[in-house]
């Protein structure tokens, strides 16, 4: 029996999941992501949400969409990175063509929804999911319940910028990030970044594998560049804490395969931390990249019940 489907909405592939009641993956589906109009895109999310009711055999299957980039609650506006729908109302045009309810989340809260729920945050009060790869994104759940905020943005910490003084000691440079701001977390946490870090050491530019790979190895200068990146990390987590404080932190994105990193991370946190507190533990993501699907139906589930709940 399916329980909720699950849509992870990409720049380059739309992923649809039924799940079953233990959240086992029962069947999925993959398309391409429309780019020539926002019309097409539209279509295209019906197509998926129509396949899981024809899956799940109900036009009431609860069914969540996941999606990069925020959506503002007052004007039902997105704005999304490479997908036609910044500006546009994207859940309304959805459900007013599907007559139907659809619930929309930020794709990192999918992420922290599901880690937190049912993968490798299970059992802590409240949990941070942090995504790091490409860039560096997050979200945030206590008690179960995804904090979003009013335009989705609660846990965009790699939009944070890094503490001046941090920036001195390493002796690095604020630079722009894609956000539009200068010296943010991403800009040296991210994939991209840790690159950035292996000029400022080296003088030239090392992917993150090689990096970690000679690191390992006992390469001194790659273990210097995966210092700095954990001292910047550990500026990070002190962030965290003084913020919302989580019990626990799941790390996720291409960074996470990283070996060891949950390790690099925490043993990186003594001097970073607020004097005799307790440091949140870090965790490696249980689901990966299916996590977006599965946090999706996640929600779309909270959201389900929350309305038949309602009299």
């Amino acid at each position: 029996m399916v329980r909720a489907g699950g849509i992870d909405l990409g720049g380059t592939k739309i992923e649809a999941t039924a799940f079953d009641e233990g959240w086992a993956a029962i069947k999925t589906k993959r398309i391409p992501t429309p780019q020539d109009s926002y019309e097409n895109l539209v279509e295209a999310l019906c197509e998926m949400v129509l396949w899981l009711e024809e899956t799940a055999g109900s036009k009431h299957l609860p069914v969540g969409v996941g999606i990069p980039g925020f959506h503002c609650k007052r004007t039902g506006k997105f704005l999304t990175a490479n997908l036609l729908a910044s500006g546009r109302t994207l859940h309304h045009d959805l459900t007013q063509k599907l007559d139907r309810a659809v619930t929309f989340e930020n794709d990192c809260n999918c992420f922290t929804l599901s880690e937190a729920l049912l993968g490798a945050g299970r059992g802590y009060a409240s949990v941070f999911g942090l995504i790091i790869g490409t860039g560096v994104g997050g979200g945030y759940c206590s008690g179960g319940t995804l904090i979003s905020g009013l335009n989705g943005a609660a846990g965009e910490f790699g939009h944070l910028g890094i503490p001046y003084a941090a920036m001195k000691d390493l002796g690095l440079d604020a630079v722009p990030c894609g956000c539009g701001r200068t010296g943010c977390f991403e800009t040296y946490l991210a994939g991209p970044g840790m690159r950035r870090l292996a000029k400022h050491v080296i003088g030239k530019h090392v992917d993150a594998q090689a990096i970690t790979t000679a690191a390992a190895a006992g390469d001194r200068q790659m273990q210097e560049v995966m210092h700095l990146w954990a001292r910047i990390a550990a500026e990070l987590v002190a962030t965290l804490q003084c913020t919302v404080d989580p019990d626990c932190i799941v790390i996720g994105g291409g960074l996470s395969r990283i070996p060891n990193i949950d390790r690099i991370i925490a043993e990186a946190l003594p001097g970073h931390l607020l004097s005799q507190t307790e440091p949140p533990d870090i965790r490696i993501a249980d689901y990966g990249d299916s996590s977006g699907t599965r946090g999706a139906a996640l929600a779309a589930l909270q959201s389900h019940e929350e309305l038949e709940a309602v009299p």
